[in-house]
């Protein structure tokens, strides 16, 4: 099957790009409060198509992001080209099992369960080895996904749908997960997207399965351990702390994992 959502960037980009204002206030206030040295260049693994890489540029930082998506990474270019940041912002190709770099960073993002699409504990474990030889000592590691229901659900859930208008093209998305495989950790997706572009006078919609790890917490803990980090703190999408050693299940939503290189 032709893959679409990641490699369509100007839609993807119209279809997330909502207010992100709060979260760069609270990575900020991260950086203040975890890292044990000033933060001033920052890692974006999986960067797509800048949504955070831009925004924290224009705030001051120097920001390295990748993505395996060669279409992402040229759009991203074109984005840093067109706003001056060329300065301060980057975006190569990589590959997030493998991709590090004999540069160091003081912090790393890693947003919207995008290290779900790392499916094995091997994997996972690579990807955390190359995320920490790439920080400096001291450097954190901002991770957010979400972990499995409390309860075993096997049929399908509720949609995630919306709406996003920019520049004359308006996409609409709607996401949900069809199914839970506990046994195997996995979770079963599906994205559709309807696009209506005004400007190339066209429209489209696509339908797209995405397979993603199913997280349990002792997971995230155990691979992020073994991985070189130390688990500082975890906070919800309301930016409330939770303490480290609270259940941790999907009704909770998305979570912020703080981890830090010791």
């Amino acid at each position: 099957m032709e893959k679409k959502l990641y490699y369509l960037p100007v839609y993807y980009d119209t279809a997330f790009s909502y207010d992100i204002t709060g979260e760069l206030n609270f990575f900020i206030a991260c950086f203040e409060a975890y890292a044990d040295i000033e933060v001033s260049r920052i890692l974006e693994p999986a960067c797509g198509s800048g949504r955070l890489l831009l925004p924290l540029a224009e705030r001051g930082y120097h920001v390295l992001g990748y993505d395996i998506s060669e279409e992402m990474v040229a759009y991203t270019r074109d984005k840093i080209a067109q706003v001056g940041l060329n300065g301060r912002a980057e975006v190569v190709l990589g590959d997030m099992r493998t991709r590090e770099f004999k540069e160091t960073f003081d912090a790393a993002l890693n947003l919207l369960n995008t290290i779900g699409y790392l499916l094995s504990d091997a994997d996972i474990l690579r990807h955390f080895k190359a995320v920490s030889r790439s920080l400096r000592r001291g450097g954190i590691y901002i991770v957010e996904l979400a972990c499995a229901p409390a309860h075993p659900r096997t049929q399908e859930q509720p949609e995630d749908t919306w709406t996003a208008e920019r520049d004359g093209v308006t996409v609409q998305t709607t996401w949900h997960t069809e199914r839970y495989d506990y046994a195997r950790k996995r979770k079963y997706n599906i994205c559709k997207m309807h696009v209506m572009d005004g400007i190339q006078k066209k429209q489209f919609m696509f339908i797209e399965p995405h397979i993603l790890r199913l997280w349990f917490a002792e997971d995230v803990k155990r691979l992020s351990a073994a991985g070189g980090f130390v688990l500082k703190a975890i906070y919800n999408q309301g930016f409330d702390r939770i303490p480290l050693d609270a259940p941790l299940n999907g009704e909770l939503g998305n979570l912020y994992f703080v981890l830090k290189k010791e």
